[in-house]
């Protein structure tokens, strides 16, 4: 693990707490869908909280590691609770579908106002500190490639960030591995030379079918800590940590 010369991070709950930045945008995008699809206005909050929970984030923050947010791997699974609430609430299927659809593509969210009453604390010192060392750094996200360039440039780490791949890059999606292979290839190096940090078990299923040297899952995600010991070479509440850990910083 010691020679360990490029890191491939994920982005929403590893660089900032997932339930921070993306629980009160997901929260009010799921009452609104759920409006659209006739949920009965006596059983608005129950109806509401059981979904949440079904994404996998609520408005206050909370996260729920089984949600879709966090285990995209587990999808048809999530589908199957989406049915039971919307025949459970008597609501109309088709809206739901389309309203799960545009929560999952990130339709029409105030991205931009919500990062605007956010500050991240530590990511760019963190960053820099990682290039700093030598690193070459890579971003690997399900976002798109707007909302990817919006945080990265509001967090102030975009000259950071060698390489990027997005849900708009033609490369399969985590944990297919073919992200891995294309940064290896593109800066010279051998699988076992790169760290993985992310939040999710996907993440470090990423990191081991990549054939990854160093896996390190951060809590600040869906902060499944007993899941992610068991698949992780570390794990540490924050990205802000890793500044302690052994192998990156010797």
């Amino acid at each position: 693990m010691g020679g360990i010369k490029g890191i491939i991070l994920d982005k929403d709950g590893t660089l900032f707490n997932y339930g921070e930045v993306w629980g009160p945008i997901l929260s009010d995008a799921i009452a609104k869908g759920l409006a659209k699809a006739r949920m009965p206005e006596s059983r608005k909050h129950e109806c509401i909280s059981d979904f949440c929970r079904v994404v996998g984030v609520d408005g206050n923050g909370k996260t729920y590691p089984d949600g879709i947010i966090f285990r995209h791997d587990k999808l048809l699974l999530a589908t199957l609770r989406i049915l039971r609430i919307t025949f459970r609430y008597h609501m109309n299927p088709w809206r739901v579908w389309n309203s799960v659809k545009a929560i999952i593509k990130h339709e029409g969210f105030p991205t931009e106002e919500q990062l605007e009453k956010i500050d991240f604390p530590y990511v760019e010192e963190t960053i820099k500190a990682l290039h700093d060392r030598g690193y070459i750094l890579g971003i690997v996200t399900t976002d798109t490639d707007e909302s990817t360039d919006l945080f990265l440039s509001r967090m102030g780490i975009k000259e950071y960030i060698s390489f990027i791949r997005t849900k708009n890059s033609e490369t399969h999606p985590k944990p297919n591995p073919e992200a891995i292979k294309e940064f290896c290839k593109e800066y010279g190096l051998e699988s076992q030379s790169i760290a993985v940090i992310g939040d999710t078990v996907v993440d470090m299923e990423f990191a081991k079918e990549g054939k990854a040297g160093y896996r390190i899952a951060v809590l600040t995600g869906s902060g499944d800590r007993e899941r992610l010991s068991e698949c992780a070479d570390a794990v540490y509440p924050s990205l802000w940590d890793i500044i302690t850990d052994p192998i990156l910083f010797p």
